[in-house]
């Protein structure tokens, strides 16, 4: 089905309830109280916190979209976002899927919205942008699945204009029982703009919930992007929630996993390939309040030229949270000698009998490696190219889904294509 220009459809009222205004209202005042990162702030150790002041940003909402990206996957329901503003769709929703704009869903299911909508986020490291966010973002979109939904549910954010800054915004609640897959893109309208994406997303999976959920940063390489993720688990439920990032010239990713719900799990993934001008942020949180949950983080990095990643990572157990089963890996490869990469990954444990590992590794491509592919007829550089797509490759296979995993790895390759 083609897309249908949401201009086609009958316009609806962007007022938002009072009570989601009071929240608006509070975190203006908030914003107000608080600084921004300064050098000493631990939580932007090793970081460009000077990126992250946005006293003077042009926020916008609604831009010019000359042309849509192709869908990424295959018979899924698609949502393309211009600056947080609906500007087309494809498919159609199941019964027992709601999905739509934000304000046309606080509109029509405000009163189970207000019950389960997280707090502002921002605890590792930008409560400021965070209210930020809440107080000027002028959309969003949400999305509730009530059943297992077998359509992936695609979100496109295109973000148009040079030297705007757009807050888009994402709900996505997994009722109990349901299972669902969301791809959510972040892409710049053309290759010349300069623009600063904020992004904000709860995801909310509720007991015996099975939910993938990947986000893709493919923005031009001038832009620059923040996203602030949380995610809170119930009982018996299952996560898988990842980003690839090949694109902008800085980016900034604050990952804050909750597991609430005994027997639970979340998997957390990352894949990011910064060459040189392009520097890669992320800080993770996973945090276990319940006997008898785990998580696993993975994340690679390949680094070109002088391209530069910070991973800072916590797993932190409460009191009473035995058997927690969390793992933490963070690997870089290093494609050069210029390259830099920062790795803090920590563990704190108040429960017993629990399992719990954290570590990073640094390494390059071995001479062994590319000696026992070229023996095999493979030029050095084919060599190369190959391992490290292998290295990239197998966090992806962790999704265990054909349809994002090939997205991801045509995502991949096409940036090695660029570097290489």
């Amino acid at each position: 089905m083609s897309a249908v220009l949401a201009e086609e459809k009958a316009q609806v009222s962007v007022n938002f309830p009072d009570w989601y205004e009071k929240l608006r209202s509070e975190a203006e005042a908030k914003y107000a109280e608080l600084a921004w990162p300064t050098r000493k702030d631990e939580n932007w150790r090793f970081g460009s916190y000077k990126n992250a002041n946005l006293a003077e940003a042009n926020i916008v909402h609604g831009g010019e979209a000359n042309g849509l990206p192709e869908p990424a996957l295959e018979n899924a329901i698609r949502f393309v976002f211009c600056n947080n503003e609906l500007v087309a769709t494809e498919g159609t929703i199941p019964e027992g899927v709601i999905a739509g704009p934000l304000t046309d869903i606080l509109r029509d299911h405000g009163d189970c919205i207000e019950s389960i909508l997280p707090p502002l986020q921002g605890r590792l490291g930008s409560p400021k942008l965070a209210a930020l966010h809440r107080a000027k973002s002028q959309g969003g979109f949400a999305i509730n699945i009530g059943i297992d939904c077998q359509q992936p549910i695609e979100i496109v954010h295109l973000a148009s204009g040079n030297e705007v800054t757009t807050l888009p915004y994402i709900l996505i609640v997994g009722m109990p029982g349901s299972k669902g897959t969301v791809l959510e893109r972040f892409v710049s309208a053309n290759e010349t703009d300069v623009a600063t994406v904020v992004s904000v997303s709860d995801l909310v999976a509720m007991d015996d919930c099975e939910l993938r959920y990947l986000v893709s940063q493919e923005l031009n390489e001038k832009s620059h992007f923040i996203r602030l993720a949380d995610s809170k688990l119930g009982k018996n439920t299952r996560t898988k929630t990842g980003s690839i990032h090949t694109g902008s010239a800085w980016a900034r990713e604050e990952t804050y996993s909750t597991v609430d719900g005994a027997e639970s799990n979340s998997e957390i993934l990352s894949v990011a390939i910064p060459d040189t001008g392009q520097e890669y942020d992320q800080r993770t949180f996973q945090h276990h309040g319940a006997p008898h949950t785990g998580s696993d983080l993975l994340f690679k990095n390949t680094l070109f030229g002088k391209g530069k990643t910070v991973f800072s990572g916590l797993i932190f157990v409460d009191e009473g949270a035995h058997y927690t089963d969390a793992y933490q890996t963070c690997r870089n490869l290093f494609m050069s000698d210029e390259a830099e990469a920062n790795s803090m990954p920590g563990l704190e444990i108040n429960a017993d009998q629990v399992k719990c590992s954290h570590g990073s590794t640094s390494s390059r491509v071995s001479d062994e490696e590319i000696y026992y592919l070229c023996s095999r007829g493979i030029d050095p550089r084919s060599a190369r190219r190959m391992i490290a797509q292998g290295f990239s490759a197998d966090v992806v296979e962790k999704f265990e889904d054909e349809a994002l995993e090939a997205f991801a790895l045509t995502r991949i390759d096409a940036k090695f294509a660029k570097v290489d």
